[in-house]
């Protein structure tokens, strides 16, 4: 009955339905009210995601018909935040990376920015949330800040003024208590009538509900500022080089990733290697509920974009996971092509179709499915040979400077998320060229 219940709360978060209805009750209320689209735009100074959020805001601004509420946001919260020493060096990397694809202007200095400039960043922002100039006054800010250009910050601080530390820290708290009571948990972020948009790779969702609301400033909707960053359908050959995939079986990133991965390594000829690690809770870092909420909805909206089924979900948490990584050990040793369809079959099943990985007759389905003999799969339940693998694995993976799923690493490179895989598919280029050349002399 448990796991009944949780598939039903699962499939009306997720529901397709559900959203519409919520949209259009919020259309209704903004009209009957005479409102305009109000969009809120969360903001750290020291958030190098904010570095490309703040001029895509502005860009976003030109565009729509909206109105824009600027907020100033503390830190993410300790049980949102699993591996405070780890992201900020993620986050720069991660943020030069996007500049670069979206030809923004970021670059990563290296460093964390100076906190005493942070701080007069907050200042100055805080100065201009009265005026209209906010988003103005934080990209201003955020350029200094990131070249750790003291003059730029003067410059800034006499065009927009600059409020005092009490006040700057009062515009911090109302901003981080309306982002938390939203339901989110991060800076460079967006909400607009009950939905958010996290960072660059999230803006043309945003970008496409205010054209179908007809608030296009054009006749004709505009190309999205940040488009959705797939992988192409390029091929080459990079034989010997290797893929390393880190999954977790209770990540829904995960399984909107495998299947494109696995495809991505076939094309290139290279080696995929799974390397599965427990899921963050199990590993007792925090998922608490609002990020999982965010997670689930978001995964979703990127589901409907891939052409994945999503939302008949049984919550792998716990036995089902042990049970399921017991079996993907058995089925690795099988061979590759083994361990792959389990995997996929084992995704598919728990955030797809409803199938209970924690009794057996769920489980066998999705053994027996992938063609694997489930007297032998059964057997290897008893098997906790996985577990050493599993820490082995976590380990490898924060030496890459990675925690998270998924994960992936390959000759250079090693970048978390599925909205990655664009990165790996250009150092499998990289890779394959010197072999090219060596082929064509």
């Amino acid at each position: 009955m448990r796991v009944w219940l949780r598939r039903q709360v699962y499939r009306t978060l997720t529901s397709t339905d559900r959203r519409e209805r919520r949209r259009q009750r919020a259309e209704a209320k903004r009209q009957r009210l005479g409102e305009p689209h109000r969009v809120h735009y969360f903001h750290r100074p020291e958030d190098p995601v904010c570095a490309l959020m703040a001029p895509l805001t502005a860009a976003l601004c030109e565009r729509f018909d909206i109105e824009l509420e600027v907020h100033l946001v503390a830190p993410p919260a300790a049980d949102v935040n699993p591996d405070p020493a780890r992201l900020p060096g993620h986050a720069r990397r991660d943020t030069a990376a996007l500049a670069r694809r979206y030809d923004l202007p970021f670059t990563d200095p290296g460093h964390e920015p100076d906190t005493e400039l942070a701080a007069r960043a907050a200042r100055i922002i805080t100065a201009a949330l009265g005026n209209g100039d906010a988003i103005q006054a934080a990209i201003a800010t955020s350029e200094a800040l990131w070249r750790r250009e003291e003059a730029g910050m003067t410059a800034a601080a006499a065009g927009f003024g600059e409020a005092s530390v009490k006040a700057a820290g009062q515009a911090t708290e109302r901003g981080t208590a309306l982002r938390d009571q939203l339901g989110h948990f991060q800076s460079g972020t967006l909400y607009y009538a009950g939905e958010w948009y996290w960072g660059a790779d999230r803006l043309h969702y945003l970008e496409t509900r205010l054209a179908k609301l007809g608030a296009s400033r054009a006749s004709k909707p505009p190309a999205s500022l940040a488009p959705p960053l797939l992988e192409s359908r390029m091929s080459g050959d990079c034989h010997g080089a290797v893929l390393e995939i880190y999954p977790s079986l209770r990540s829904p990133y995960t399984y909107l990733a495998m299947e494109r991965a696995f495809a991505l390594a076939d094309r290139w000829n290279a080696r995929a290697e799974i390397r599965f690690v427990l899921p963050m809770v199990m590993r007792s870092l925090p998922v608490p509920r609002r990020k999982g909420v965010y997670f689930m909805l978001d995964a979703k909206r990127e589901a409907e974009r891939l052409g994945l089924p999503f939302g008949d979900v049984c919550d792998p948490l716990g036995r089902p996971t042990e049970r399921g990584l017991a079996v993907l050990h058995h089925a690795m040793q099988q061979g590759e092509a083994q361990g792959r369809a389990f995997l996929l079959s084992f995704l598919r099943g728990v955030w797809a179709e409803g199938i209970d990985a924690g009794s057996d007759r769920g489980l066998r389905r999705l053994v027996e499915r992938t063609g694997l003999d489930w007297s032998a799969a059964r057997a290897a339940l008893e098997d906790d040979a996985w577990r050493d693998i599993a820490e082995a694995n976590r380990e490898r993976l924060l030496e890459l400077g990675l925690w998270g799923v998924p994960s992936f690493h390959t000759g250079e490179l090693a970048v978390w998320g599925q909205d990655r895989l664009w990165q790996i598919e250009d150092e499998l280029s990289r890779q394959a060229e010197p072999q090219a050349m060596e082929q064509r002399q």
